[in-house]
């Protein structure tokens, strides 16, 4: 019986571990000037990571707009190509703290990936900084990215279709929950059972 118990607390310790990137937010800041940072060079970024752009030019009437050259032909306004609504610095709120004009942003949030159209390598974005309505001058944004590669015990993993796929993903993790707990309770009742021996 100690030679069975041995075996699944083994068996339990060599299951491999699942590691997973966890998508992270880049912040990009719109003055006046520019955008801070300038670019987001290669390294920082992989598949899933957002880039959360903010508004913080607060002069008056200015508006900003951000449009994403997805299919990389230089122009931005294709059917493909992804534009931001008009993100102001503040937003007019009524008596129960909720936006007067639903359709008002301070922020965006872009999710680099295949979900909206983009393929790891580089993005080029037009910041359009806006005085009321017109259009007062576009500046260029350069954001670059890399596929989610894991690295385990010094083996590149790619991930596959099925990995990308997020339902798959979770199925994956409850199998390995079940399968985890049903180890851990047959371990209980072999430990149990040599007991009363």
């Amino acid at each position: 019986m100690r030679g069975r118990a041995l075996i699944v607390v083994v068996a339990i310790l060599l299951c491999p571990i699942a590691s997973a990137h966890e998508a992270k937010d880049y912040t990009v800041l719109l003055r006046s000037d520019g955008t801070s940072p300038a670019d987001i060079p290669a390294g920082v970024l992989v598949t899933t990571d957002r880039i959360f752009f903010m508004m913080v030019d607060a002069g008056d009437n200015k508006s900003q707009r951000i449009l994403v050259d997805v299919d990389g032909d230089g122009n931005f306004s294709g059917s493909d190509d992804i534009h931001s609504p008009i993100l102001t610095t503040s937003c007019a709120l009524d008596d129960e703290g909720n936006k007067s004009d639903p359709e008002c942003a301070v922020t965006y949030t872009l999710e680099m990936g295949p979900s909206n159209g983009l393929l790891p390598g580089t993005v080029s974005f037009m910041i359009q900084h806006m005085n009321g309505t017109d259009a007062s001058y576009n500046l260029s944004f350069m954001a670059h990215f890399s596929e989610d590669n894991h690295i385990e015990d010094g083996i590149l993993i790619q991930p596959t279709e099925e990995e990308a796929d997020p339902r798959s993903m979770e199925a994956i993790a409850r199998a390995g929950l079940v399968i985890g707990a049903v180890s851990v309770v047959l371990f209980g009742v072999v430990l149990i059972r040599q007991g009363r021996e």
